[in-house]
């Protein structure tokens, strides 16, 4: 059952040393390279934690059965998992490239690996942390949370509202990638998984809360926070209504 005494107890605890960690990591650690190393131990971790449940499983009874989230990336959390670890092995990280990808994945991880500790379904059905399945699975989506945070907090990106678009091009990626592998799943007559919930909503008592309903309130939500932040730290001239300005009035000069 969510939000039991074990389970409030577990985000209480997890946020509050994710966040301990992550303003030490922003104090201590000033070099580049030194950062670069922490986002490829924090990429490795989250992968190894994520399939460590098939080693214990193997070397405790001899098997070991892989799930599909081991096998495909069906559900967000499972996509912003490995492009967190293709964005710690990036040589280029001062590209556009890799700029346009880390925007991206810091929202959806962040926001993706936090409903993953606090709406989780494995726990739901069972709420026991001592059963190894259960346990990683939220260690994971920690280890998600503090790696893609640290893509901002290290000074890999910025918090601008132009992030907007590279979170708009990434849900386009999700939803093809959704498509693709429920499509797969289909054409192989195997029980369907309902990737990033394009076949059900999740959760059936809000019918109205489905992909594209949450797609348009998460850039919503984006830009609110993003122009919030320019508010608040961006001098004026840099935040993007004189972006916006800058360009209307070049635009009639023409």
């Amino acid at each position: 059952m969510l939000f039991d005494t074990t389970h409030l107890l577990y985000i209480l605890i997890s946020s509050i040393s994710s966040a301990i960690l992550l303003v030490l990591l922003f104090v201590f650690v000033k070099k580049y390279e030194t950062k670069v190393v922490l986002l490829k131990i924090f990429a490795i971790l989250t992968i190894l934690i994520h399939y460590s449940s098939l080693w214990v499983d193997y070397f405790s009874t001899g098997t070991a059965d892989v799930p599909n989230t081991m096998l495909l990336p069906i559900y967000p959390c499972n996509v912003s998992m490995w492009l967190l670890l293709i964005l710690a092995f990036i040589s280029n990280k001062k590209s556009k490239f890799f700029a346009f990808l880390a925007e991206f994945t810091f929202y959806l991880g962040v926001v993706g690996g936090i409903l993953g500790i606090v709406l989780n379904e494995n726990y739901a059905g069972t709420p026991d942390l001592t059963n190894f399945e259960i346990l990683k699975g939220l260690l994971s989506h920690t280890l998600l949370i503090i790696g893609c945070f640290y893509l901002f907090s290290g000074g890999f990106i910025k918090i601008r509202v132009k992030n907007v678009l590279s979170v708009f091009v990434g849900m386009l990626v999700l939803l093809a990638d959704g498509y693709l592998i429920n499509w797969l799943f289909s054409i192989f007559s195997l029980p369907e998984v309902n990737s990033m919930y394009l076949l059900h909503v999740p959760f059936p008592e809000l019918p109205w809360l489905n992909t594209f309903s949450i797609g348009a309130m998460g850039l919503g939500l984006v830009f609110l926070i993003t122009a919030f932040y320019e508010l608040l730290f961006l001098k004026k001239g840099e935040r993007w209504t004189d972006t916006l300005k800058n360009f209307e009035n070049r635009r009639k000069n023409i």
